[in-house]
């Protein structure tokens, strides 16, 4: 059990009306029985959170700039939190995106995983789903193997204190910027800071030759390449923060059988969704 003393305060980015629903329902059954707090930031006019929630003291909503997705949403859903004096030096803070449990199968397994993983929540680590692409990589010369996938992550409120902005790249030199953008048009990933070996994995992602990179691909503007390559690079550094700043990074899927489910779960998806079953 949790200890009474610690609270968990979610900052969930909203986006498509449609997934409101099962987000909410999905939230109340992860932490059911917790004591909890969500807060709802909404990045779309036409997500209409219940102006109502704010008068529930176990729900609240905000609406978001959306000027770097789920990362701005953060940003100011946490701002909101310590502004409202909502947060405890001993809280655990859950960040997610409304994708994460729509992108990806989600099942009373991964319920059970979470509540496990929040319950190994400590002054040293922040835990998410953990990504790699199989080879040490580096950002600003510091070498990493793994990153924090962005759609969940949570931490200690001491720790998360560390990492903000989670929003970095309105703090990127112009001359990088530009760079960045011009290399998007080339159908390339050249992050200046980021090594050969990250970007050649980013460009097959962003611009694969095949199905198993990002579902929109080939399908955007210039201007939403660039947009989504923006949370790429938040996504990122998250990792090259986190790691820098001594923190351990940990998987909620965390042992073999779990990263065999955690694959699988995946790939069932979709399998669903080419063959238009869900």
């Amino acid at each position: 059990m949790i200890k009474s003393v610690m609270k968990i305060k979610v900052i969930i980015a909203i986006y498509y009306p449609q997934y409101l629903k099962k987000v909410k329902e999905e939230i109340s059954r992860i932490f059911a029985g917790k004591d909890y707090q969500v807060l709802f930031v909404s990045n779309n006019d036409k997500c209409n959170i219940n102006e109502n929630e704010n008068e529930n003291s176990n729900s609240f909503w905000i609406k978001g700039s959306n000027c770097a997705g789920e990362f701005s949403a953060w940003d100011e859903g946490y701002a909101f939190l310590k502004d409202k004096e909502l947060l405890s030096e001993n809280d655990i803070v859950v960040f997610m995106n409304d994708t994460f449990c729509h992108h990806r199968l989600f099942t009373f397994y991964d319920r059970v995983l979470y509540r496990k993983a929040i319950l190994s929540c400590s002054d040293i680590n922040i835990l998410g789903e953990v990504n790699a692409i199989g080879d040490i990589f580096y950002i600003n010369n510091f070498p990493l193997s793994s990153w924090i996938s962005s759609y969940i992550f949570f931490g200690k409120k001491n720790n998360i204190d560390k990492l903000l902005p989670f929003n970095k790249t309105n703090t990127l030199d112009n001359k990088d910027i530009l760079h960045i953008e011009s290399e998007l048009k080339n159908n390339k990933v050249d992050v200046p800071f980021f090594s050969r070996e990250l970007n050649e994995h980013l460009t097959k992602w962003l611009f694969p030759s095949n199905a198993s990179g990002w579902y929109k691909a080939n399908k955007t503007s210039s201007a939403i390449l660039f947009f989504k390559l923006k949370a790429i690079v938040n996504e990122k550094l998250l990792a090259y923060n986190i790691l820098s700043k001594d923190i351990l990074i940990e998987d909620i899927y965390e042992g073999q059988m779990n990263r065999i489910y955690n694959s699988i779960r995946y790939r069932v998806y979709h399998l669903c969704k080419k063959y238009k079953l869900l």
